[in-house]
């Protein structure tokens, strides 16, 4: 007779059940209950980042300009019939078009490096780049050099008054008159003839030059530098007593707008205009909460005939004050539509963001959406903020870096959907980034940026070390393997009593050549890094398109794998854990992303 097997039971087997999970392309979240996370979050996700249908760990970034001498706190995009990019460190600015290591600097003797930068385009079709810093004269470049004349009317020049500082200038001048120099510095320059041009090169102290014309005077040109440069007109902005004191600059209306540091001042050129005389606009009758003027920026209304633009201030108190019209001297054509109150602004100007149609404020709150702001009362503007889901951590991070470094910057990257605020060197190499597609959070790890910008749909970032560094390229960060780590949402799989014991992870990705990939479980929310290995695609070169064999080569990273991994762990609650460690060639990515996957695991403690 034959025996039958004792089915299982309780006494004499275990039924292991599988439980599937998805990718948290609902990005990181810190805003939920760990012990009720929605199944597409993340309870971690450094170095991953969340899009539409997959997390994938970012790729890394390169040295693209060196040497330049100081902590690089501008880089400065320029577009026009020659695209350039710029970047400022030290007391310097130089051109890094092309890259490698910096040449001789196109601007220098400059107090800050940190500068806020416009670009304008005339009506004649000219690009300009306007640039102002609250401590130097401000900057001017035209498509082809950096026009440097710190002089007012000088086709006819004048008696005036220049603010200067203790580095090398020269004085020229064509004419049969002369001009006297006094006060940060003593001399006389001779004019020798009509068509002569004659030059003093001199340094002064810091402080106030005064400038005394005798006779005529014409195609003056005082300039920084020890050599004379062929002749500009005037780049001066004039009208405020010290134009060195402005301290952002927007275009608005065809017109160039400025905030005057520690004032509660804006001023505004005259149409079409990139320098000469500027207008005050004083708006502290407006404020009803103190503090100066900190940023400006536009803000696109949807209105019934289309779209219209509004010019909006915030101050160092979180006011925002918003205006419309073109000419604050016309009544019937200026007019002011509102406050509101917000948290403290983050940083200086680089707090505000347009994003499409909206403007996003950085605060002490959260980034809020101006579309937000005018709706919400400020304490419910956490709310509304794009930073809700990780709005626990955003206000633990302020409490910890302060609201005063001017390494908090709110950009963007169109080119792969990402908005990044870089956070204050003091907490670390981090950056929050948002995919601005879905609104999901990440972690970026390992970058240590003072300063973003987006250029030709390229992303650069400047560091400490001076050095602009290119972002988003490689399969390394400039020598050092990626490090990636997702643990996605913490889960009781419907009992939160009962201990559960995983036994293996499966995991649908994408790994590329140079990418390796552990799997593994966290146990009662704690992260517990990976150690297993994931079976990975063979590491030798991706093929190509045009000289790969149909059912031989392989494009590895390209198409999804389903890969497993043993996850010994035992809790109440499991999270799938995944780390990534990149490490290939500066010349190609190497995806890693993840999709989803499932986990073995039994009911019990284990035996």
């Amino acid at each position: 007779m034959t025996r039958r097997p004792v089915p299982p039971n309780g006494r004499t087997g275990r039924v292991s059940p599988s439980k599937d999970w998805i990718a948290p392309i609902g990005g990181w979240r810190t805003d939920v209950e760990m012990a009720d996370m929605p199944a597409d979050a993340a309870f971690q996700l450094d170095n991953f980042f969340p899009e539409a249908n997959r997390v994938r760990a970012r790729y890394g970034f390169l040295a693209f300009s060196t040497g330049l001498g100081g902590d690089v706190q501008t880089v400065i995009p320029y577009s026009g019939v020659s695209n350039r990019l710029f970047a400022a460190a030290g007391d310097k600015i130089f051109d890094v078009t092309v890259g490698g290591a910096a040449g001789a600097p196109v601007v220098s003797g400059m107090a800050s490096a940190h500068w806020s930068v416009q670009q304008y385009t005339n009506p004649a079709g000219q690009e300009f780049l306007r640039l102002v810093n609250g401590l130097d004269t401000p900057l001017l470049f035209n498509g082809t050099s950096w026009t440097n004349n710190f002089l007012v009317g000088t086709a006819a020049l004048a008696t005036q008054n220049v603010a200067v500082r203790n580095t090398p200038y020269t004085l020229s001048f064509f004419g049969t008159g002369s001009v006297t120099l006094s006060g940060a510095f003593s001399g006389t320059l001779n004019g020798t003839g009509v068509n002569n041009r004659v030059s003093l090169p001199f340094t002064p102290a810091a402080g106030t030059l005064v400038v005394t014309v005798t006779g005529t005077v014409t195609n003056a040109q005082l300039e920084k530098g020890a050599v004379a440069t062929p002749y500009v007109a005037s780049t001066m902005i004039s009208g405020i007593s010290d134009s060195s004191l402005l301290i952002a600059v927007t275009a608005y209306r065809s017109r160039l707008w400025f905030i005057e540091k520690n004032s509660t001042n804006v001023w505004y050129l005259a149409t079409d205009a990139v320098s000469g005389a500027a207008t005050v606009l004083p708006v502290g009758g407006n404020m009803k909460y103190g503090g100066t003027l900190v940023a400006i920026n536009v803000w696109t209304i949807p209105v019934s005939t289309g779209l219209q633009q509004c010019l909006v201030l915030i101050s160092s108190e979180g006011e925002v004050i918003v205006f419309q019209g073109s000419d604050p001297s016309s009544i019937a054509n200026w007019g002011l539509i509102g406050t509101f109150k917000l948290g403290r602004p983050l940083g200086s100007d680089r707090c505000l963001l347009s994003v499409g149609a909206d403007l996003a404020i950085m605060t002490t709150d959260g980034i809020v959406p101006i579309t937000k702001a005018v709706q919400l009362d400020r304490g419910a503007t956490s709310l509304g903020a794009i930073t809700a889901r990780i709005g626990p951590t955003w206000r633990e991070t302020v409490a910890a870096t302060g609201t005063t470094s001017q390494e908090w910057q709110l950009s963007s990257f169109p080119a792969r959907q990402m908005a990044i605020v870089n956070l204050p060197s003091s907490f670390g190499p981090y950056q929050y980034v948002m995919n601005t597609e879905t609104g999901a959070w990440c972690r970026f790890v390992g970058m240590p940026a003072s300063c973003w910008a987006s250029w030709q749909d390229r992303l650069f970032f400047g560091a400490g070390d001076g050095t602009v560094y290119e972002a988003e390229v490689g399969a390394n960060d400039n020598g050092v393997a990626i490090d990636a780590l997702m643990v996605g949402a913490w889960s009781r799989y419907g009992d939160g009593l009962s201990t559960k014991l995983s036994k293996l992870i499966g995991v649908t990705a994408q790994i590329g050549v140079s990418s390796l990939m552990y799997g593994g479980i966290s146990v009662d929310y704690q992260t517990k890094i990976p150690t297993a290995l994931l079976s990975s695609v063979e590491n030798n070169a991706a093929a190509k398109w045009g000289t790969a064999v149909w059912g031989v080569s392989k494009f590895p990273g390209v198409s999804l794998v389903r890969k497993f991994a043993s996850a010994g762990g035992a809790g109440s609650a499991l999270a799938p854990t995944i780390r990534a460690l990149i490490s290939g060639s500066s010349g190609s990515v190497s995806e890693a992303a993840v999709v989803g996957g499932s986990v073995l695991y039994e009911k019990g403690a284990p035996i």
